[in-house]
C-alpha cells in the first residue's frame, strides 16, 4: 500500500450500487478502435480490457457500445450489441475482466443516425432532424435492449452516455435543445428522456441492476449548458434511479472537449472537477471526476474534501495501462500521460489506439 495515509482511502473498497469495486479508480470509457466487425470484443480488445484489470482498476468501463449498428453512419471499430453480434466474444471477455479483479460496464453509447437520417432532440439545419416523440420512445426502447444484452453477457452495469455535445447530451443544454414539448422547457423536461431510458432498463433488466451515466456539465457553445445549470440534474437523475454519474463535458463545435479546452493556455489538470463538486454538492448519488487527473497528491485531496466519492481516467490508462497498480505498490510519481492527444490523433487515422510517446504501433 502507498505511503501516502490520504492517497491510501483511493484504493479502499467502494459499493456502487451493489457492486463492490476493490478501490476507487475507473478506467473511463475510451475509444479503442479494436471491436471485431460484427461489433464483438476481438482478441486484442479483450486483452487490453484484461490487462487493464491487472493494473489496478476497481472498474472497467467499455468504450462507447452502439445498440444499433443503424445509429452510426461509419461503426467500423465501435462495440455493438445489437441481434446480430457475437455475444460469446462478449463473454469471454466479461469473465476475463472479472478473473482479474475488476467488475466491468458497458457504455451505451449515443445514436447519430436513425433510418440513415441525421437526428438531434433539435435541429436549425435541414441536414439534422428534430426527433419526433415516437422516435424517441424508439432509441429509449432499443437502449433497455442493448442494456438487457449487457447483463446477459455477464456485464456488472451499463453507464449511459450523455457527454460530449452528442445527441443525447445535447437535451440538456439551452443551446440545443430549444423544444416545446415535454422533452424541452424546464430541467425535468430536458432530462425526460433520461428518466425513460431509466424505466426502460429497470423493465428489461430488473430494478436493481445499476444504471449510471456520463453526464457533461459543461459544452462549452454559445448560450450553451454551464455547471450552475447542470447541477439541477442531478437531483432528477437520483430521483430517477441512477446509481453514480461521472461529470464531464466538451462539445465538437465548443471551447471544451473530452480532452478540456481546446485553448492550452488555460488548460489545467482536473479540468471538469469544479463542475463535478457542485453536482455532488447537490445529490446523494456517488460522482466520478474525470478529466485530466494525473498526480496521486491532487487525488488524494478530490476524495478528502469530498469533492468526488469516485476517480475516473482514460488518456494516463492509455500510457500506463498499470498506472494504478504503480500507486499502490508505493510509486507515487505523476501519471506519465503529457496529455500530448496523440492517441486520439491515431484514432482519427483509423488506427487502433495507443500511446505515441511510448514508441511504435502496437502490433495489429
Amino acid at each position: 500500500m502507498t505511503s501516502n495515509p490520504l492517497f491510501e482511502h483511493a484504493f479502499t473498497p467502494f459499493d456502487l450500487a451493489g457492486v463492490q469495486l476493490r478501490n476507487r479508480f475507473i478506467r473511463s470509457a475510451t475509444m479503442e478502435n479494436m471491436a471485431s466487425p460484427d461489433g464483438s470484443p476481438s482478441p486484442r480488445l479483450k486483452a487490453l480490457y484484461e490487462d487493464l484489470a491487472r493494473g489496478g482498476v476497481g472498474l472497467v468501463s467499455s468504450s462507447a457500445c452502439l445498440s444499433d449498428r443503424g445509429w452510426s453512419p461509419n461503426p467500423a471499430g465501435m462495440l455493438i450489441l445489437d441481434d446480430q453480434t457475437d455475444r460469446t466474444a462478449w463473454r469471454d471477455m466479461v469473465q476475463a475482466v472479472h478473473q482479474a479483479g475488476a467488475k466491468f460496464s458497458v457504455q451505451l453509447g449515443p445514436f447519430f443516425s436513425l433510418d440513415g437520417r441525421r437526428i438531434a432532440p433539435w435541429s436549425d439545419s435541414p441536414k439534422v432532424q428534430a426527433l419526433t416523440p415516437e422516435e424517441i420512445a424508439r432509441l429509449v426502447a432499443i437502449m433497455a435492449q442493448a442494456a438487457a444484452r449487457a447483463k446477459a453477457v455477464g456485464a456488472d452495469m451499463v453507464q449511459v452516455h450523455a457527454g460530449h455535445g452528442y445527441p443525447l447530451s445535447q437535451f440538456l443544454s439551452p443551446a440545443t435543445n430549444r423544444r416545446e414539448d415535454a422533452y424541452g422547457g424546464f430541467p425535468a423536461g430536458k432530462a425526460r428522456i433520461f428518466i425513460e431510458i431509466r424505466e426502460a432498463i429497470a423493465e428489461t433488466c430488473g430494478p436493481d441492476f445499476p444504471v449510471w451515466t456520463k453526464m457533461n456539465a459543461m459544452d462549452g457553445l454559445p448560450g450553451g449548458l454551464v455547471p450552475e445549470q447542470a447541477k439541477d440534474y442531478a437531483p432528477i437523475l437520483e430521483a430517477a434511479g441512477y446509481a453514480a454519474i461521472e461529470v464531464t463535458g466538451g462539445s465538437p463545435t465548443g471551447t471544451h472537449d473530452s480532452r478540456g479546452p481546446h485553448d492550452r493556455k488555460v488548460w489545467k489538470e482536473g479540468f471538469y472537477l469544479d463542475a463535478a463538486a457542485l453536482v455532488k454538492a447537490n445529490t446523494g448519488l456517488p460522482v466520478s471526476a474525470v478529466g485530466g487527473l494525473r498526480r496521486p497528491e491532487m487525488i488524494a485531496a478530490i476524495l478528502a474534501q469530498g469533492k468526488a466519492d469516485l476517480i475516473s481516467l482514460s488518456r494516463p490508462l492509455i500510457r500506463e495501462p498499470h498506472l494504478i497498480e504503480r500507486w499502490a505498490n508505493g510509486d507515487l510519481r505523476p501519471a506519465a500521460c503529457i496529455s500530448c492527444n496523440g492517441c486520439s490523433k491515431m484514432l482519427r487515422q483509423g488506427k487502433a489506439i495507443f500511446c505515441v510517446q511510448e514508441g511504435g504501433e502496437p502490433v495489429s
